[in-house]
């Protein structure tokens, strides 16, 4: 109930976005005004150039880019056509429908604002904002989903294999062999851990077959990037298992708590229907240790933007950071519960 009371919002709000203003008078800083003063938009730093923001737009930082361009000001005065250019990140084809329709309403209350300042010249100055999706520029879901749902599986199926291979051990007691063994807590975890990131990995290249022969998802980024990425993922989501055989005690049970552990933050939380910048509060945090909310944007990325290292080094130093954490929390418990 909590997880999904927090978690159902299709609100899109708090977007980052970034401004190049080439004009700097003060029609085009009210112009900026109204998106400031907008619950819709997140203001970051201003760009430096094209490259910055392309990169930045690439990287999941800014969801929008609005570009002044020079003499807006000027030309809103004399009644001559004036555009903003507004590029919106497009990999999220809902997202980013929902924010075309934000910005538009945004410059429709610049206008009636400039028109209720200036009168009826002011208000039959011809202003436009024209709007530009970068990536899947088709508009095609598949392209967005096809991704999403790997990221999905692999957090799913090797968490629950992960958590039951444990449990079953703890259930029919053939753990307690182990205890007369010279074999430590963390070989212990190693060992049960391993055979799972290979079944993952497995796993992943039968995802990567079918989203590119069957669905039709072209992987326009860099493989040996995305298979890096999984890598560490699910080196972090079956360590997500492990953690939680230690609360369970039978199969069942380690079944479906995992099951409702991974399915309901992988779909509220992680970015898959809502974005995590829309979040706030306890749903918040829970994004943000929920090893899915970093690894989305590497699928999503190298899918769909032709993203590499250099753009993902980020959120795979998160994942990795994911590995020692839960391994040390799990040979505590280990330590805790005597075994």
């Amino acid at each position: 109930m909590l997880v999904f009371g927090f978690g159902i919002n299709t609100d899109v709000d708090r977007l980052p976005f970034a401004t190049l203003d080439r004009d700097n008078t003060p029609e085009s800083r009210a112009y900026l005004e109204e998106l400031r003063g907008s619950t819709y938009f997140s203001e970051q730093a201003p760009g430096t150039g094209y490259a910055d923001l392309d990169r930045r737009l690439a990287g999941g930082e800014l969801k929008v880019v609005l570009e002044i361009p020079p003499g807006f000001g000027r030309d809103l005065r004399r009644g001559r056509p004036v555009e903003v250019g507004a590029w919106i990140d497009g990999a999220m084809p809902f997202r980013a429908e929902t924010t075309r329709g934000y910005l538009q309403s945004v410059h429709q209350h610049f206008l009636a604002d400039l028109a209720l300042a200036g009168g009826a010249a002011a208000a039959a100055a011809p202003a436009a904002i024209e709007t530009r999706f970068r990536y899947n520029q088709d508009f095609k879901s598949v392209n967005a989903m096809v991704p999403s749902t790997m990221a999905m599986l692999l957090v799913l199926i090797p968490a629950i294999l992960m958590a039951v291979a444990v449990v079953r051990e703890k259930e029919l007691g053939s753990i307690t062999n182990l205890y007369v063994t010279p074999v430590t807590r963390l070989e212990f975890i190693l060992g049960k851990q391993l055979p799972y990131i290979g079944l993952a990995l497995v796993n992943f290249v039968c995802l990567v077959l079918m989203a590119i022969l069957i669905f039709g998802v072209p992987l326009k980024g860099s493989f040996l990037a995305l298979a890096a990425g999984t890598l560490l993922y699910v080196t972090a989501t079956t360590g997500y298992g492990l953690l939680i055989s230690a609360f369970a005690s039978t199969q069942i049970a380690a079944l479906f708590g995992t099951a409702i552990l991974t399915i309901l933050p992988a779909t509220q939380f992680s970015g898959m229907l809502a974005p995590v910048s829309s979040l706030s509060g306890l749903p918040a945090v829970m994004a943000r240790v929920f090893p899915m909310t970093y690894f989305l944007p590497i699928s999503v990325g190298t899918f769909t933007k032709s993203l590499g290292f250099a753009a993902l080094a980020g959120e795979m130093a998160t994942l990795a950071l994911f590995v020692p954490c839960l391994t040390l929390i799990s040979l505590l418990l280990l330590r805790q519960q005597g075994r």
